[in-house]
C-alpha cells in the first residue's frame, strides 16, 4: 500500500481517537476498534470512561463520509498517477492492483460497515432516550407547574372552572366531534378547537331559533367572556395513532399552557374509540383534575382489530390503517413495541394488541392504591354503540311492525369491551345505544361520536357537573 494510504488512515485513527475520547461511549469505541483491527492498524486506545456521553451521528457520520471521501480522491490520483506511465513494468502493474483492491475491497467496505454501526448506536440511544421520554415530561410538566404557581403564572383561559374536553380515536380527527360539542354546548360556552398541524380557533356557542350555532371568535375577545360559562376543547392529537401516554404527557403540556390545570379546574372528558384509552390514561396521571370521563366505543380489552392491524400492517394499509406511524414514544413493556425503519416505537395498535387497561389499573392500585382510590370516586361512563338491523313484518301472524335484531357489537369493539365489564367498580354506569350503521365498510362505531343519545348524554354530563 503507498506511503499516501498509510498517512491517511494513521490521520484516520487519530481522529478516531478524538471521537471515542470527547463521546465517552463504549459502544462508539467497540466500533472503532473493531474497524481497526479488520485493517490491522492496531487498537483505539483512547478512553471512554467520561461521565457523559455526548454522542453526535449527524458530526460522526459526516467525518466517516470525509475518511471515504479522501480515499477516493486518493484512489482517483494514484490510477492517473498510474496511467500516465506510458509502458508499466509488472512490479508497477501488480502495485496498482493491489491499491485498488486493498482500498475498494478492505478500507471502503470497512467504513461503510462502520457508518452502519455508528447509525445503529444512534438509534440505540434515540430508543434510550424515548423509553424515559414519559417519566421526564411528565416531570416536566410537574416542574413547569410548580414554577407557574410560586410566581402566579396564568394562561389564557385561567379562571374557567368547568372544561369539557373531548379526544377522538385512531385514524380520526376531532372533526365530528366539534360539531358534537356545539350541539352539547349551552348558551355562552366557549369552544376551542386545536388542530393537529397547530392551528387554534375559537368559537362562542349562541343559542338562535332553537338551535346552537357557533360564531367563531379571536382570542383577545375571550378576555371578555364570562368565566362561569362552560369552556370546550376539541383536541387533535399530534399523531392519529399515537400511544395514550404521549397524548397524556402532551394534554398536560397544554393544559398548563392555558393554564387549565389547577385546583379549581375540573375537567370531564368524552372520548371516542381509542380515545377513551387516551382520557384514562390521562385521569391516571392527572387525578386531581379530572371529574369525569365518559367513553363511547372504547376497546378497554385487548383489541382484536387492532391486533390484526398491528401483526399484519401492510394488508391493513389498504383499509386505510396506518399501524406503522410512530411518534416519539417507547413504552417499558416489549410486547407493546414494534420496529419501522430501524426505530422502536409504541403507538395505539401495539397498545391495543399487547395491553387490556384493567392491568395498567391493577398495577396502579399496588404502586399508587392513593391515585387507585382517586380514580373509583370519580364518574366514569362507559356507553357501547350497538349495531342493529331492522325488519319490517306486515300482516304475518296478526303482527303489523317492525323489530330489531341486535349485533354483539358496533362492527368493531365488542359490547362487553365498550362496557369495560373487566373493570367491574371502576365503571359507574354502563349505557347501550343503538347506533346504525351500514356493514363493514361503514359500521356503526364511526356513528357513535353523532349520536343523538349520545350528545344528549354530553349535555346531561355537563350540566350535572357545573360548579
Amino acid at each position: 500500500m503507498s506511503q499516501r494510504i498509510e498517512q491517511l488512515l494513521n490521520a484516520h485513527k487519530l481522529e478516531a481517537e478524538e471521537i471515542v475520547e470527547s463521546t465517552s461511549s463504549k459502544l462508539v469505541k467497540e466500533a472503532f476498534t473493531t474497524a481497526w483491527n479488520n485493517l490491522n492498524k492496531g487498537s483505539i486506545n483512547a478512553s471512554a470512561s467520561g461521565e457523559t456521553i455526548m454522542f453526535n451521528y449527524e458530526q460522526i457520520n459526516s467525518v466517516i463520509k470525509k475518511w471515504i471521501y479522501d480515499l477516493e480522491i486518493c484512489l482517483d490520483e494514484e490510477s492517473r498517477k498510474f496511467n500516465r506511465i506510458e509502458d508499466p513494468t509488472g512490479e508497477e502493474e501488480w502495485e496498482n492492483f493491489i491499491l485498488k483492491t486493498k482500498i475498494n475491497d478492505f478500507v471502503l467496505p470497512e467504513y461503510e460497515s462502520l457508518k452502519q454501526k455508528i447509525e445503529e448506536i444512534d438509534t440505540a440511544f434515540a430508543n434510550a432516550s424515548l423509553a424515559y421520554r414519559s417519566p421526564l415530561q411528565q416531570a416536566l410538566n410537574d416542574i413547569n407547574l410548580l414554577y407557574n404557581e410560586i410566581n402566579d403564572i396564568t394562561g389564557s383561559f385561567t379562571g374557567f372552572e368547568n372544561v369539557s374536553v373531548y379526544i377522538h380515536g385512531i385514524e380520526d380527527t376531532g372533526k365530528s366531534f366539534f360539531n358534537t360539542a356545539v350541539k352539547a354546548s349551552s348558551h355562552g360556552d366557549i369552544i376551542i378547537h386545536e388542530y393537529r398541524n397547530g392551528d387554534v380557533e375559537y368559537y362562542e356557542v349562541k343559542r338562535v331559533n332553537g338551535e346552537n350555532k357557533e360564531m367563531k371568535i379571536d382570542l383577545d375577545e375571550l378576555e371578555s367572556k364570562d368565566t362561569n360559562n362552560r369552556l370546550h376543547l376539541v383536541y387533535e392529537t399530534e399523531y392519529e395513532n399515537e400511544h395514550r401516554q404521549k397524548t397524556s404527557d402532551d394534554l398536560a403540556e397544554k393544559f398548563i399552557e392555558m393554564g387549565l390545570l389547577n385546583d379549581e379546574t375540573q375537567i370531564d372528558m368524552f372520548a371516542h374509540s381509542y380515545g377513551g384509552r387516551r382520557s384514562f390514561q390521562f385521569a391516571m396521571d392527572y387525578p386531581d383534575n379530572v371529574r369525569s370521563i365518559t367513553t363511547i366505543g372504547t376497546p378497554y380489552d385487548e383489541n382484536l382489530l387492532g391486533g390484526l392491524a398491528n401483526t399484519f400492517p401492510k394488508p391493513a394499509e389498504s383499509l386505510k390503517k396506518n399501524s406503522t406511524e410512530y411518534s416519539n414514544y417507547l413504552d417499558f413493556n416489549e410486547e407493546n413495541q414494534r420496529v419501522d425503519n430501524q426505530f422502536q416505537h409504541s403507538n395505539a395498535y401495539t397498545d391495543m394488541n399487547s395491553e387490556a387497561m384493567v392491568d395498567d389499573v391493577e398495577e396502579l392500585k399496588l404502586a399508587n392504591p392513593e391515585t387507585h382510590e382517586k380514580l373509583l370516586e370519580m364518574e366514569i361512563t362507559a356507553v357501547a354503540g350497538r349495531d342493529h338491523t331492522t325488519y319490517t313484518v306486515k300482516g304475518y301472524g296478526g303482527y303489523d311492525g317492525t323489530y330489531k335484531v341486535y349485533d354483539t357489537s358496533d362492527g368493531a369493539v365488542s359490547v362487553k369491551s365498550q362496557h369495560g365489564e373487566s373493570l367491574e367498580a371502576i365503571i359507574d354506569n354502563r349505557f347501550s345505544y343503538d347506533v346504525k350503521g351500514e356493514g363493514i365498510s361503514k359500521p356503526a362505531h364511526s356513528f357513535e361520536i353523532i349520536s343523538e343519545d349520545f350528545i344528549q348524554l354530553i349535555r346531561q354530563v355537563n350540566t350535572d357537573n357545573k360548579e
